[in-house]
């Protein structure tokens, strides 16, 4: 059934690091019609000091990282548990190219550059908005989404060690990576990416960090479901759910996020 908000028994607020959102999913875009501004992008971002595996992160970084969760747990908990934490186990300017356009609410854009403004780069990508990061042609094709938003989708998804998930539309490779800390070792996910050069830039940018997902060019991947939860930012067609085990939960949409649980007794 469809729902607004995840039904029956989920991780608590403790569990999360943020209780459950009251208000109704919001879409996260993954495609953007702006098509202006030169875009350098697709490279491995560093921060700065080491590699990603390397040194810990330098403190202007930490307090930037920690203002954005605290954000996030401003209208809803103080930011402990399993989602704030892999929030600061993958932090979102790994999978932020050094150039890209900052989206406004009122659909603005604004150009960030780490190599020409740093401050303002690291101020818009730990500013909760959502970040286009890749061109194809005369649009934007991938966006990093808002932290906010993600927090949603994944306390939606409910997620917990062991599960195997779908992820639809890899994007940046952030999502992707917040997936895989939540479900472990002992889980699996499997992302599949449309637009190979997303697709490509999405790889360079988990290897670096150390992620390991099973990742696919295409619109789906039947061979390694059945799927405990499937996250699919765009349309749902009929075979994804078909890929999902009885029980799945599964969130998606186009214009608007929903939830689908599959049947027990589904087939």
């Amino acid at each position: 059934m469809f729902s607004s908000m995840p039904s029956g028994t989920g991780e608590s607020a403790a569990a999360t690091g943020f209780p459950r959102a009251p208000c109704t999913p919001r879409c996260v875009a993954i495609r953007s019609p702006l098509a202006f501004a030169w875009f350098r992008g697709g490279a491995v971002n560093r921060h700065d000091g080491g590699t990603r595996r390397g040194p810990a992160m330098l403190p202007h970084i930490a307090w930037r990282l920690e203002a954005m969760i605290a954000a996030i747990a401003e209208r809803r908990a103080p930011a402990t548990g399993a989602i704030a934490q892999a929030l600061r186990k993958v932090p979102r300017h790994w999978f932020v190219p050094s150039v890209g356009l900052a989206l406004d609410d009122d659909g603005g854009a604004v150009p960030i550059d780490r190599d020409t403004d740093p401050p303002a780069w690291w101020d818009a990508v730990y500013s909760g908005k959502p970040i286009a990061t890749c061109r194809g042609g005369s649009a934007y094709t991938c966006v990093n989404p808002a932290p906010s938003a993600v927090v949603d989708l994944l306390e939606w998804l409910d997620l917990r060690p062991g599960l195997r998930v779908l992820e639809v539309g890899t994007g940046s490779g952030w999502v992707t990576a917040l997936l895989c800390r939540l479900v472990g070792e002992s889980g699996n996910v499997t992302s599949v990416e449309a637009d190979p050069e997303v697709a490509q830039a999405a790889a360079r940018n988990l290897a670096a960090a150390g992620i390991r997902p099973h990742l696919v060019v295409g619109d789906g991947c039947p061979e390694r479901g059945p799927y405990d939860r499937v996250l699919a930012l765009s349309t749902m067609p009929d075979v994804w759910i078909e890929q999902a085990r009885p029980g799945a939960v599964i969130i998606g949409g186009d214009d608007k996020a929903a939830r689908l649980v599959v049947p027990e007794t589904a087939s």
